[in-house]
């Protein structure tokens, strides 16, 4: 009659033990589970995303800046870098030779102007000023100013798709205008993951998607033109260390396209030199 009652005392742990363990299976197999049904909050989904959103480059080559030019755009059409700088009573906009950063023409700006970012269509060349509200217009041969155009946002960036002007205000959006009436014909706003990227700075148009410099900052977004979605985020940072005088930069603020090579011309305020890089999808 004991030995019985003894087995029966030795079974409680034993079941208590196996059932611990079942337990502890199935709440492993229902985390398991729950983690694999909602891919956007699965480990390492997260990582996936920022891999995917940067993109490489590889520097080609190294020219010549004004140190003192606080550059607030810049655009390359035919051989030849057109440049706004800003600062009251030193905004201006140059012609100059890339290779060797020789300013070829230059127009100045009235004092009270704070010249900020330009683009090209055809032989017209669009600056804008940020807060008087009024942007100038000269013709691309020789810089002489020939008209001017008023908008109600601060004026930031500056570029174009061939047929509308793109311009930021410092906010998350880029709005889209007429270069003939300069009425706002499309508010974008630019997302990244689903948060807004406000500081919208320095633009220029490239195949289809919008390149956006973040002020205060060495990145550049890739935007789509019609969601608003960032879809790659350049990082830069790298070429400071490669300044001359890297103590007297600024942050980035040049971004001009080379089609007839597929790499962009980079530099920013108060930069030593502007450099030509490679970027990974940039290729035409």
């Amino acid at each position: 009659m004991r030995k019985p009652r003894g087995k029966r005392k030795n079974l409680v742990p034993s079941l208590l033990v196996f059932l611990c363990f079942s337990l502890f299976l199935l709440s492993s197999c229902s985390e398991t589970q729950n983690s694999g049904s909602n891919p956007d909050k699965a480990p390492g989904s997260a990582e996936k995303r920022t891999s995917k959103s940067q993109d490489s480059f590889t520097v080609l080559n190294s020219f010549p800046h004004d140190p003192t030019a606080f550059t607030q755009g810049l655009v390359y059409r035919d051989g030849f870098l057109y440049e706004s700088t800003g600062l009251y009573g030193k905004s201006s906009l140059r012609k100059t030779n890339p290779a060797t950063g020789k300013v070829l023409a230059k127009t100045d700006l009235p004092r009270e102007f704070f010249g900020e970012g330009l683009t090209i269509i055809g032989e017209s060349i669009y600056q804008l000023t940020w807060k008087s509200g009024q942007g100038f217009i000269y013709g691309r041969e020789n810089l002489k100013h020939k008209g001017s155009f008023a908008y109600s946002m601060e004026g930031w960036g500056l570029t174009d798709d061939g047929t509308q002007l793109i311009m930021s205000d410092g906010t998350e959006k880029l709005y889209f205008l007429s270069p003939e009436s300069f009425e706002v014909a499309k508010v974008l706003r630019v997302k990244e993951n689903g948060a807004p990227v406000p500081r919208l700075n320095e633009l220029e148009y490239v195949d289809g998607k919008i390149y956006c410099n973040i002020w205060h900052s060495d990145d550049i977004v890739v935007v789509d033109p019609e969601s608003g979605m960032v879809e790659k985020r350049i990082k830069l940072g790298q070429l400071r260390e490669k300044l001359s005088l890297v103590n007297e930069a600024g942050v980035l603020n040049g971004i001009a396209w080379k089609s007839s090579s597929g790499t962009f011309l980079i530099t920013g305020k108060n930069w030593s030199e502007v450099f030509e890089i490679k970027v990974g999808s940039a290729s035409p």
